[in-house]
C-alpha cells in the first residue's frame, strides 16, 4: 500500500454525530448514480473511479477504523471488481452488535469539499436553523419552525426570529418532496406565520430570502444575569469551529471582568466541532487548580495499529487542561491564562441534538466540578473520527487523481474522562432536570423567561413570579424534530494522529 508518512498535525480529525430526526439528508452524487450495493445489473463492472474508491475505502478502514478487526471479513464487499456503490456498502458494514448499529457515523463521500465546508459552517446559507413538525390534520404535510437565526444573515435581515413558523415554500405546502428546499435553494419564498394558542395562525406573510456565502458564528448569545447578588454568565453556543476558538476567550475575559461566579452553557443545538476548540473552552471553565496542574481532560482508546504507532512514538493519547493551546497545522496559538473564570459550578442546557464535542466537554469536566444538566438526554456520540482525502492517505507516487474529490470520515477512537468513564455511552448523557425545548414560548434565546434558560436560572437561585412559570399549552401540541441537512452536524475535530510508516 502506498501510504503516506503522516505528520502528527497534518490531518483533521472529526467526531461527527448524525442528528436525530424524521428525515434523511439528500444523497451524494454516487447515491444518486447507483443505489445498489455490490454488482447487480447482470454483473456490470464498476467504473475506474468507483473501483479506486472501493480500494481507498478498504485501505482506510483496514488501517484507521476503531473496529477494523470486527469488520475484517465484511471488507470483501468492497471488492473493486464488483462493488459499484461503495458509499452504501461502507454504511452497511460499519460496526454492528447484533441488530444494534454501534457506529452510526463512518461515511464515504464523493464530494469532500462540500462536506468539509459544511463542517466549518461555510457556504451558501439563509442563516437560520429549523426544526420540522407534522401538521396534524393534513396527511403528509409539515411545518418548519425557526430555532435561531445567525447574526447578519438573510433570515435576520428579513426580520425572522426564533419561533416563526414556515408553512409554505415557494407557495407550496411543505412535504417530503420539497422540505430541503428550505436549506438547499439559492432563493426561496417562505410563507411565515406564528403560533395561535395550540394551533398555527391563518395569518401568513410572504418573505423572500436569497442565500449568501457566509460564515455562521456559533456564538449566538452572551449575557450576564444578577441572581441574588451573584453574577451568572450565559453563553448560547452552536458549534466548536476553529474561528470561535479565537473569539471565545474574549467572551470569557468579559465574563471574568463582570465577576461571573457560575455559568450557564447552552449547547442545545451544538452537535460538536473541533477537539482543539473543545479543549480551549474546557480550560476556561475548569477549576484554575486543575488547569494549572495540567490534569487529564480526556482519555482515548484506538485500534491496535494506531495504539502501537502511538506507543512507538512515545506519544501520550490523553488530552490535558492547559492555558496555552497550539494547533500548528492552522498556525493557531490561543492563550486563555487571563480567561479562566475560576468557577466550580456549571449548568448545561442540552437536547438530543447535543452531541460529540459537546458531550465530550461535559464528560471531561464532570470529575472536576459540579455539572448540572437541563433539558433532554444528549445524543450519544462517543467516538472520534478522522476525515481523510486520498492526498492525506496515499504517497504522491500513487495515482489517485480519479478519486481526488472523495473522502472518508472514519471512526478511530472512543473518548472518556480522566477515569476512563463516558456517560454518553451508549445512548447519551441523562439530564438532572427534564425540560422541553419550546421554540413556541414567545422568547428568544437569552431571554430569562425562555423555557430552558428559566429552568437553569431557577437552579442558580433566581426566583420567578408563579405566573411566568407556566408552560404554554401549544408546546405540547406543536411538536418538532431536528431536521438533518447537508453534512452531519456533530463534529469533534482532533489533530493528533500518529505517524504511520
Amino acid at each position: 500500500m502506498n501510504m503516506k508518512i503522516r505528520n502528527r498535525y497534518g490531518a483533521s480529525v472529526l467526531c461527527v454525530a448524525a442528528m436525530l430526526g424524521l428525515f434523511a439528508c439528500e444523497g451524494t452524487k454516487e447515491d444518486r448514480k447507483d443505489p445498489t450495493p455490490g454488482g447487480g445489473d447482470g454483473g456490470k463492472a464498476p467504473t475506474p473511479e468507483v473501483a479506486k474508491a472501493d480500494q481507498y475505502a478498504i485501505d482506510v478502514l483496514e488501517t484507521y477504523y476503531l473496529w477494523n478487526e470486527e469488520i475484517e471479513r465484511d471488507l470483501a464487499r468492497l471488492d473493486p471488481d464488483t462493488c459499484r456503490a461503495p458509499m452504501e456498502v461502507v454504511k452497511s458494514i460499519r460496526y454492528h452488535e447484533g441488530g444494534k448499529e454501534v457506529d452510526r457515523w463512518t461515511v464515504l463521500t464523493d464530494d469532500l469539499e462540500s462536506f468539509t465546508n459544511s463542517v466549518q459552517g461555510l457556504g451558501l446559507t439563509f442563516g437560520y436553523d429549523l426544526q420540522a413538525g407534522r401538521i396534524g390534520n393534513r396527511d403528509g404535510e409539515y411545518f418548519l419552525v425557526i430555532t435561531y437565526v445567525s447574526s447578519g444573515g438573510p433570515a435576520q435581515n428579513a426580520g425572522l426570529k426564533r419561533g416563526d413558523i414556515i408553512i409554505t415554500l415557494d407557495g407550496k405546502a411543505i412535504t417530503m418532496d420539497n422540505i430541503y428546499d428550505a436549506f438547499n435553494s439559492r432563493s426561496i419564498e417562505l410563507g411565515v406565520t406564528k403560533p395561535d394558542g395550540d394551533h398555527i395562525s391563518d395569518e401568513v406573510r410572504s418573505v423572500r430570502l436569497n442565500a449568501v456565502d457566509m460564515y455562521e458564528d456559533p456564538i449566538l448569545v452572551t449575557k450576564t444575569f444578577d441572581v441574588n447578588g451573584k453574577k451568572v454568565g450565559y453563553l448560547a453556543y452552536t458549534g466548536f469551529d476553529l474561528n470561535s476558538s479565537q473569539s471565545l476567550p474574549d467572551v470569557f475575559r468579559k465574563f471574568r471582568t463582570e465577576n461571573v461566579r457560575e455559568l450557564i452553557l447552552d449547547l442545545r443545538y451544538n452537535g460538536g466541532g473541533y477537539a482543539f476548540t473543545e479543549n480551549v473552552l474546557a480550560s476556561m471553565i475548569a477549576p484554575q487548580a486543575n488547569v494549572l496542574a495540567g490534569d487529564i481532560f480526556q482519555t482515548e482508546v484506538y485500534n491496535s495499529i494506531l495504539a502501537e504507532a502511538w506507543k512507538k512514538q512515545g506519544e501520550d493519547t490523553n488530552t490535558y487542561f492547559s492555558y496555552v493551546h497550539e494547533l500548528s497545522s492552522q498556525k493557531l496559538r490561543i492563550d486563555v491564562s487571563d480567561a479562566n473564570l475560576g468557577i466550580d459550578k456549571l449548568y448545561v442546557i442540552v437536547t438530543g441534538g447535543t452531541a460529540s464535542a459537546s458531550e465530550g466537554l461535559i464528560v471531561g469536566l464532570k470529575p472536576y466540578m459540579e455539572v448540572a444538566l437541563f433539558g433532554q438526554q444528549t445524543y450519544g456520540k462517543y467516538c472520534a473520527g478522522i476525515m481523510l482525502g486520498p492526498d492525506d492517505f496515499y504517497n504522491k507516487k500513487y495515482d489517485y487523481s480519479l478519486i481526488k474529490d472523495w473522502g472518508i470520515y472514519v471512526m478511530i477512537s472512543k473518548f472518556a474522562d480522566c477515569n476512563g468513564r463516558n456517560d454518553s455511552i451508549p445512548d447519551g448523557i441523562p439530564v438532572d432536570v427534564e425540560v422541553d425545548d419550546d421554540p413556541f414560548d414567545g422568547c428568544q434565546l437569552g431571554d430569562e423567561n425562555e423555557t430552558m434558560l428559566c429552568a437553569a436560572l431557577q437552579a442558580a437561585g433566581k426566583v420567578y413570579p408563579q405566573a411566568s412559570l407556566r408552560t404554554r399549552a401549544y408546546s405540547r401540541s406543536l411538536r418538532t424534530t431536528p431536521l438533518e441537512h447537508g453534512a452531519p452536524r456533530g463534529i469533534l475535530i482532533k489533530t493528533d494522529v500518529p505517524e504511520l510508516r
